[in-house]
């Protein structure tokens, strides 16, 4: 893991480097010392006493609570170790035991040891905290991310990437300003969290009742994606937000999934939207001529039935509005586009940069049937993989997929666009 004792020392320092933000109180401090003692207990919960985020250096001077969430993290004994020490030199050893088990889990670290611990050097623990979190949790969650995180290409950009294709609506470019108002989180909640939508009014949100709309993100994600409460609605308003604590939370959401509950209801959100009347859906779901015609070709049909009045928009539809044909992979009645996060190729980036304007140009970003951007290669199961290059005939990517119906790749969504053949397919 090149680069991390970097951004540990950045960090201790305090310099502006990879999202630290800096300023004459120390704003930065408070924030990242909150999220990181949140963190850190959930590490020990259970096996010794939590930590006062106001004793963070304190509680970490004897080196136990240290030892205890590395052994937590690795799933590995770090050794003997002074259980209760009372004399400097017990907690001196102990901490001497701690450094040697990161340097053994080739954990970088840079100008700091166990005397810098001992003495309560608080940002210098901080930047500890940080070279544990990015080695055990954020680089697993990104799989095998490059280097630190500040570096280009690195997992910074990899987690934006990451975010801006669950909510592309919000054209995410960092990872504190762009929070503030909690709409953005919101979004990415209710994205991960899928049917039936845990907070589908996050764009309807108040800016300016940002502590509330934080509060609400919050509170779906630790109820129905079971991520905790590591980052606190207050820090994630505020101004000095720094990238990191942010780096830390969004690490929870990249590998959560949707927690089952049999009667289970979402968190009421932040300023309902009044919801609007749903007329009673005809009987669009027993077409009388099902012909087995291509798949493309139900399209045209369908989109005259729309604009006719003899159909409810594709969002209102059920699941069965028409016959399908093929594996259902989840995508009846939605605009879904599969794309990779890890090709190095600059022609697929190309084109998929491409595609993502055209449909921001054609506002299909704001439609209720579009899912954000779903990428193939990171936290999904291959079977589901299989079954989607299987569907499609093609393991090119990206693909565009109408009604769970496979459309094409960027080629032909260009050509549809050219011919204007593909604004009447979004109609469906």
């Amino acid at each position: 893991m090149a680069g991390l004792g970097n951004v540990a020392a950045a960090a201790a320092s305090g310099a502006s480097s990879g999202g630290l933000k800096s300023n004459s109180d120390n704003a930065w401090v408070v924030i990242q010392r909150s999220t990181f003692t949140n963190w850190l207990n959930t590490k020990i919960k259970g096996d010794i006493p939590e930590v006062d985020e106001e004793k963070l250096a304190e509680s970490c001077q004897s080196g136990v609570c240290l030892l205890v969430m590395l052994e937590n993290v690795s799933g590995k004994k770090v050794g003997r170790y002074t259980k209760n020490p009372k004399m400097k030199i017990h907690k001196i050893e102990n901490l001497n035991v701690a450094f040697e088990f990161m340097k053994k889990e080739k954990l970088k670290l840079v100008n700091i040891g166990s005397s810098d611990i001992e003495a309560g050097n608080e940002k210098l623990i901080l930047g500890l905290l940080w070279t544990i979190i990015y080695h055990y949790q954020i680089a697993p969650a990104l799989k095998n991310a490059p280097a630190a995180h500040g570096k280009k290409g690195g997992a910074r950009d990899m987690m934006l990437e990451w975010v801006r294709s669950k909510i592309p609506e919000y054209d995410i470019k960092n990872l504190n300003k762009d929070w503030l108002d909690g709409r953005a989180m919101c979004a990415l909640v209710n994205a991960i969290g899928g049917e039936p939508w845990l907070i589908p009014n996050h764009q309807q949100m108040m800016p300016g009742s940002a502590r509330k709309n934080a509060q609400t993100a919050l509170d779906n994600a630790e109820e129905h994606l079971g991520v905790p409460k590591v980052l606190e609605a207050e820090d994630m308003t505020n101004p000095a937000l720094d990238e990191l604590s942010v780096m830390t939370y969004l690490s929870y959401l990249k590998q959560a999934t949707r927690i089952q509950k049999e009667g289970a209801a979402p968190v009421a959100a932040a300023a309902p939207e009044p919801e609007p009347a749903k007329e009673p859906e005809p009987e669009p779901a027993k077409e009388p001529e099902p012909e087995p015609e291509p798949e493309p070709e139900p399209e045209p049909e369908a989109a005259a039935a729309a604009q006719s009045g003899d159909l409810p928009p594709p969002w209102e539809r059920s699941a069965d509005w028409r016959t399908y044909e093929g594996v259902n992979l989840g995508g009846r009645c939605k605009i879904r586009v599969y794309f990779s996060l890890t090709t190095s190729s600059a022609v697929y980036r190309k084109n998929k940069e491409e595609m993502m304007a055209l449909f921001e140009r054609m506002d299909v970003h704001k439609r209720p049937d579009f899912e954000p951007w779903v990428p193939v290669d990171m936290d999904m199961e291959k079977a589901q993989r299989d079954a989607i290059f299987a569907k499609a005939g093609t393991r090119t990517l990206p693909m565009l997929f109408v009604d769970d119906e496979y459309i094409g790749g960027y080629d032909k969504v260009m050509e549809l666009n050219e011919s204007n053949e593909l604004a009447k397919i979004f109609e469906y």
